[in-house]
């Protein structure tokens, strides 16, 4: 169905309570990046507030290659998990779930430089809140992003003070020439273009470590970039006021990432 005659009750209780999951996808050159691998996620992020995706992988494929052939260019694509039953402010019963997913053009407009900030709100602890849990409702990201302004994305610090994660991408910092980004341990999201670029660098004999960064290091670094699906690998030319970087590397990076995932025969799957 088109935009326009998409209608939610005000009465949905997702809407009223929270508890929608979701996923961002984007295809290339007419085929879904990492379908398998969104899919996955939803489903853990789904097992979290005790609901299953209501369909199988395969009929989710069919269904985004659909979207694909109707719009007939590269598109973007939001997919929503809704929980159904007896839920209230009084009680949570999740008897089913409802999958929502709608597609666009990919509008990817030039940037001409990149600013990041680092958000005061910390991320919500692991133990509190599972890192890879995708909900549209997780107040940490809602608090972050509210500071962002003019900023492309705003990094976040752990209850440790290591450094995690923007809003909506993962980070990656580079020093003489090697390239560290925070291990899941320090309370990321295990996103599916950081797992590429690690994948791409090991096979290209880049040298790469996943561990807890330091925010010193972030400040300290020769070059940051970010990463996140509708852009793959983005870099960064400065933090808020406070510090310029290079992009030369990230940039080959960039070029090389876009080679490197269509040749990787689980990304397509």
């Amino acid at each position: 169905m088109n935009e326009s005659e998409f209608f939610l009750s005000l009465q949905e209780p997702s809407f009223l309570y929270g508890g929608t999951v979701y996923e961002t996808l984007r295809s290339y050159e007419g085929r879904i990046l990492a379908g398998k691998y969104h899919y996955e996620r939803l489903e853990k992020s789904a097992s979290y507030i005790g609901c299953k995706v209501p369909i199988s992988y395969e009929e989710f494929k069919d269904i985004l290659n659909e979207a694909v052939e109707k719009l007939g260019q590269d598109i973007s694509i939001r997919v929503l998990l809704l929980p159904k039953g007896k839920i209230s402010a009084f009680e949570y019963s999740p008897e089913s779930s409802e999958l929502i997913v709608y597609a666009s053009v990919l509008n990817l407009k030039k940037i001409d430089k990149v600013t990041v900030k680092i958000s005061k709100v910390r991320k919500i602890d692991p133990s509190a809140t599972p890192a890879d849990f995708k909900s549209t409702g997780r107040t940490d990201i809602l608090l972050a992003k509210a500071s962002k302004g003019n900023a492309y994305d705003v990094l976040m610090l752990g209850s440790k003070g290591q450094l995690c994660e923007g809003t909506f991408t993962n980070v990656f910092i580079v020093k003489d020439s090697k390239v560290i980004t925070p291990d899941l341990e320090s309370g990321i999201l295990p996103g599916i273009t950081r797992k590429n670029v690690i994948q791409m660098c090991k096979e290209y004999g880049i040298p790469i470590e996943e561990r807890q960064v330091e925010l010193s290091e972030l400040f300290a670094a020769d070059e940051v970039f970010l990463t996140h699906t509708s852009r793959g690998i983005v870099p960064v030319d400065e933090i808020d006021g406070w510090r310029a970087y290079k992009t030369s590397f990230g940039k080959q990076l960039s070029e090389l990432f876009e080679t490197y995932i269509k040749k990787v025969e689980e990304n397509w799957l």
